[in-house]
């Protein structure tokens, strides 16, 4: 029976460690929780895989409510418009393993209850008075470092009369982009953010293990550099079991001038525990427990994976 179970997931391509254990997971869900036929692998697109759902964009059932989806959707129509922040509407809808889907999961609902957004937030940044917009795939329209760099997922706030930015990388299973950048307007904005902001060189700062996380840090001390805000804090989203992924948040935190303020590695484990401590409504409550079954609870699925 348990075999048959197995089989019933779908397709593993074969790989080891985190991402398989996540894979199967997700293909768990998938076929138990969603009961939904498999999708196409998005590499080997005439094959088939187990985290991905068939017409995904037809059943919506990468989301986990009705106000997430409302947000994806909203995101998608402003993207399209501002021409910034790059959505992929196949991985977005099909792929449950995608960190894209993922984002929205956990901070879709924020965009709609600001009161929520900072209840959370203050968790990390307790000096935060209000949350005013909730941005998804944000890249500033003047695209200060000239190239497709973007948040996952930001934040414009408020500390009493002080307006300021959050900017979040959100991590699944994917790594860090391993390409070295290195433009002009790096260069150019690194310098000016000397002083204030850098402590690591030049050189540490674009090598591949830091450049992905550099260059979003660019965007948020453009936007510091040119009176958009008055304050900007930046941060790392992954998995408790991330740890290359968390060694890489820390190490880029020390890199940083007051970087314990300016830059958060923060888990999926931390942001669950943290808004079940809140005093939230039944609706809310139940949303953190289905984020914790859908990307913490591997032991909802060890039974059919062993």
């Amino acid at each position: 029976m348990k075999k048959h179970l197995f089989e019933l997931v779908g397709t593993l391509p074969n790989e080891s460690g985190l991402k398989k254990r996540m894979r199967f997971h997700q293909g768990w869900w998938r076929t138990f929780v969603l009961a939904e036929d498999e999708g196409n692998n998005p590499v080997q697109k005439t094959e088939k895989v187990c985290n991905t759902i068939l017409n995904g964009d037809v059943s919506k059932k990468n989301f986990l409510s009705k106000r997430i989806l409302d947000a994806v959707e909203q995101t998608i129509e402003d993207r399209k418009k501002a021409g910034s922040g790059i959505i992929e509407e196949q991985r977005l809808y099909n792929n449950l393993l995608s960190s894209q889907p993922l984002c929205f999961n956990f901070f879709g609902e924020l965009k709609a209850d600001k009161c929520l957004a900072l209840k959370i937030l203050q968790q990390y940044w307790p000096e935060l008075t209000e949350v005013t917009n909730v941005i998804f795939e944000y890249a500033p329209q003047q695209k200060y470092t000239k190239d497709n760099s973007a948040f996952d997922v930001s934040f414009e706030v408020m500390s009493g009369k002080k307006s300021g930015f959050i900017g979040l990388e959100c991590k699944y299973t994917d790594t860090f982009s391993s390409t070295e950048y290195k433009k002009p307007e790096y260069e150019s904005i690194f310098e000016k953010g000397q002083k204030s902001s850098f402590i690591a060189t030049y050189d540490e700062f674009t090598s591949p293990k830091y450049n992905q996380l550099f260059r979003n840090q660019l965007i948020a001390e453009a936007l510091l550099q040119n009176a958009c805000y008055q304050f900007v804090y930046t941060g790392l989203f992954c998995h408790q079991d991330d740890n290359s992924a968390l060694q890489t948040g820390t190490e880029f935190q020390g890199m940083l001038k007051n970087g314990e303020q300016k830059f958060k590695a923060i888990t999926y484990r931390d942001f669950i525990e943290n808004v079940q401590k809140l005093d939230i409504s039944w609706e809310q409550r139940e949303l953190s427990m289905m984020l914790w079954a859908r990307y913490c609870a591997l032991q909802l699925s060890d039974h059919v994976y062993k």
